[in-house]
């Protein structure tokens, strides 16, 4: 399994673990809409946004919650893995 394929289960997994949605992960595509298909509301994203600081050692800055990172499963992603790459 390849860095991108690993970093894209693990915050599937992550999701999982934070949504109220029944949801199986290849439900989870990239043009999924975390906070209306899969019912992300404030409580589950501070917790969502805990693990994964815990998951992967990044820092999620409040300035960076102005991003549209929840508004679909591939900008979230992307975002990871840009705050991954600059821990290098």
């Amino acid at each position: 399994m390849d860095e991108r394929s690993s970093i894209d289960f693990v915050l599937k997994r992550i999701l999982l673990g934070n949504v109220r949605q029944n949801v199986q992960m290849y439900h989870i595509e990239e043009d999924t809409d975390l906070v209306n298909e899969l019912a992300l509301d404030s409580l589950f994203m501070v917790n969502l946004f805990v693990d994964l600081e815990e998951e992967f050692e990044i820092k999620i800055h409040a300035a960076d919650l102005e991003r549209p990172i929840l508004k679909k499963y591939k900008f979230l992603k992307e975002y990871v893995m840009e705050k991954i790459s600059h821990k290098h």
